[in-house]
């Protein structure tokens, strides 16, 4: 059980070290919806350099989202701004900004709400 625990450990730990690599580039305008649909893997970081859950997240190309991380599901809804931006809003009361990052090292999305402590990076999934 304690190998488990360690092996969850350092994959997460692998993944915001991945993550983190994108974090100096700027993010991508969003023209369509369809940019952001599909199947999106990563984790969630809850509270400032709390612990961090893997989450999971679906975009459809009509905007509307599902997130699932530990016992938790939320469903919402990813708007486009007029100036190539994307906002996201959760059980009708969580909001803020969603950037979307695609270049060379590949494509990614990343969620933090203005009044909540959580911050999720995700990639594509499979």
């Amino acid at each position: 059980m304690q190998r488990r625990g360690l092996r969850h450990a350092l994959l997460v730990a692998l993944v915001t070290l991945v993550f983190s690599g994108c974090a100096s580039v700027p993010p991508t305008r969003i023209t369509n919806l369809s940019e952001l649909a599909g199947n999106w893997l990563g984790t969630i970081t809850i509270g400032f350099n709390g612990p961090q859950q893997f989450y999971y997240l679906t975009v459809h190309p009509d905007g509307s989202l599902v997130a699932q991380w530990g016992p938790n599901w939320q469903w919402g809804k990813v708007t486009l701004g007029d100036n190539g931006t994307a906002s996201f809003e959760i059980m009708d009361r969580i909001r803020g900004p969603l950037y979307y990052y695609a270049g060379p090292g590949g494509r990614m999305i990343t969620m933090k709400p203005l009044f909540d402590e959580w911050y999720v990076q995700v990639r594509p999934a499979g």
